[in-house]
């Protein structure tokens, strides 16, 4: 039977052939991954989303449109020069539309 410090031995020369394997298949692995970015031309942004660094941000739906200039505001934030002086429901997405009370008015 192999005594203590033959088998401490052994472990130290497995344990540097493992680290040099490691070593070898990472540069293997960011070789090719630097290519793949290079040819798909991926942004520093999208790898950081992907990897869960970063979080997309999304706008939320609009809640609100001008339809003199087709901004819309989703209600959130700041209320935007548009809107300053305004009643909001009369520019609510999906609103209905006044009608003319006239007959033949349109």
């Amino acid at each position: 039977m192999a005594d203590l410090n033959t088998l401490r031995a052994d472990l130290g020369r497995v344990n540097e052939l493992l680290a040099d394997a490691r070593a070898r298949e990472i540069a293997t692995v960011l070789a090719q991954l630097k290519e793949d970015v290079a040819l798909l031309k991926i942004t520093e942004k999208e790898i950081r989303v992907a990897l869960g660094y970063d979080k997309v941000k999304t706008k939320g739906p609009a809640k609100y449109y001008d339809p003199q200039t087709g901004k819309k505001w989703s209600g959130k934030g700041k209320r935007p020069k548009w809107l300053e002086g305004k009643q909001l429901e009369d520019y609510l997405v999906g609103a209905p539309q006044p009608q003319a009370w006239w007959p033949g008015e349109e």
